[in-house]
Parts: C-alpha cells; sequence; structure tokens
C-alpha cells in the first residue's frame, strides 16, 4: 500500500512538473508570437509611410548608411570628449578612428561630387576637430579665452563646410543646413560642458540629443540635397531644379 502510494505521489509529481513545463513552453511561444507579429507590423507600417511619401529601396539605404556614419560620428566625438578629459592613453587612438570616421563621411559624398570633393570635405571636418580640441583644451587648462576662442572657430569652420556643401549641391538649402549643424555643435558642446563639470547626468542627456539629431536630421537633410539633385539614381521621376552637378573633371 505504501509502495501504491509513493508510485502515485512520484506520478504526480511529474505530471504537475510536465503541465508547468507545457505552460512554460506555451507563454514563450505566444510571446515569440506576438513578438514577430509586432516586427511585422512595424516593417509593414515603415514600407507603408516609405510609398506614401515615395521613398525608394535606393533612397532608404542611402540614408540608413549616412544614419549609421553620422551617429558613428557623435559616438566617436562624445569618446573623443571622454578620453580628452580623462587624459587616458586612448587619447590618439580615439582621434584617429574619428578621423577616419570623417573621411568616411567624406567619400559618402565623394561618391556622388567626386573624390577630391570628398576628400575636401574631410578636411573641412578635421579642421572643425581641431578646433573642438582647441575649446576642450581651454576647459581642461580654465583658459577660459582660449576655450571661446576655439568656440568660435570651431562654428566658423563649420560655416565654411556648409559653403562648400551648398556650392556642390544648392538643393540643401544654406539656411537650413547650417542650422542642423548649428544645433548639432551646440548638442555637443553642452555635452563636453556637462563632462567637464562631472554632471554626468546631464552630459547623457545633452549626448542623447545630439545623437538623435545627428541620425535624423543632419543624415536626413543630406540624403534628401542628394536625392534631389540625381533622382534618377533613386528610381524617382526628374523634379525641375536649378542645381547643377558639381563632379570632378
Amino acid at each position: 500500500m505504501e509502495k501504491l502510494k509513493e508510485i502515485m505521489k512520484n506520478r504526480t509529481f511529474w505530471l504537475v512538473t510536465l503541465i508547468v513545463m507545457f505552460i512554460i513552453i506555451l507563454i514563450i511561444v505566444i510571446k515569440k508570437r506576438n513578438r514577430d507579429k509586432e516586427q511585422s507590423k512595424f516593417a509593414e507600417d515603415v514600407k507603408r509611410e516609405a510609398v506614401k511619401d515615395r521613398i525608394t529601396e535606393k533612397e532608404q539605404e542611402l540614408n540608413q548608411y549616412l544614419r549609421k556614419l553620422w551617429g558613428e560620428h557623435a559616438n566617436w566625438m562624445r569618446q573623443y570628449v571622454i578620453a580628452y578629459f580623462n587624459g587616458t592613453g586612448d587619447v590618439a587612438d580615439t582621434t584617429k578612428r574619428l578621423l577616419k570616421n570623417q573621411d568616411q563621411i567624406g567619400r559618402s559624398l565623394g561618391m556622388w561630387y567626386g573624390d577630391k570633393n570628398g576628400a575636401k570635405i574631410a578636411d573641412l571636418m578635421k579642421n572643425q576637430l581641431i578646433a573642438f580640441g582647441d575649446m576642450l583644451n581651454g576647459m581642461v587648462s580654465k583658459n577660459r579665452n582660449l576655450s571661446v576662442i576655439g568656440e568660435k572657430k570651431w562654428n566658423d569652420n563649420t560655416e565654411k563646410l556648409v559653403d562648400f556643401l551648398v556650392e556642390l549641391n544648392n538643393n540643401w538649402g544654406r539656411v537650413e543646413l547650417s542650422q542642423h549643424f548649428k544645433r548639432y555643435n551646440e548638442m555637443m558642446t553642452n555635452m563636453a560642458i556637462h563632462r567637464f563639470k562631472k554632471k554626468h547626468g546631464d552630459e547623457i542627456n545633452s549626448f542623447d540629443k545630439a545623437y538623435s539629431h545627428a541620425i535624423n536630421d543632419v543624415a536626413d537633410v543630406l540624403t534628401k540635397g542628394i536625392v534631389l539633385q540625381h533622382p534618377e539614381q533613386f528610381d524617382k521621376p526628374a523634379l525641375s531644379s536649378s542645381a547643377d552637378e558639381s563632379k570632378d573633371k
């Protein structure tokens, strides 16, 4: 009798265990199915919005690539600031990686405006970094004058970049493009100031804004200008535009 009770007890245990395992597996399957449905719905929504806005696959590819490069630009700018203020041994390597990103951005635009123009874009961006470094140096050395001059030089070099880009493609309205770059500079400056003052919550908040602005505004406006100037390359009907293509001879 005792043996029978023991057998029934074991059977009950394993039955309960199997039921619990079945419920767990069922929950996992349902969650996965719901997640797949959400991802599918998101993809369909993106596609529907793209069709509504007449955004072609080629345009999306360009936009994703430019967003990647400008997102990396924001990330490596922050890493540069952190390394610079910490005075750690990775300053040189971080600077090198940031310069690589600027070369990549130059080449990405050079595909449309020629290698020589792409190289000049990269050089203009590197001049921005030099001025930005002067601003950081002024903070560290507590030389307010050097910091102010560095920030002004950074913004002046940004305006030179804007002028050159608009020469290549006047679909990039000068005022709009300048505003986007200035806003990005302001967010990065605020991020650096908060980092220097060890206000890390504010630093992260400023960086989040700069990163979002880089991928959602700077990259997007660059994409828009290229597509307007080269509609045939993006399977779009030609639009009337006064923009002249500026390829290297």
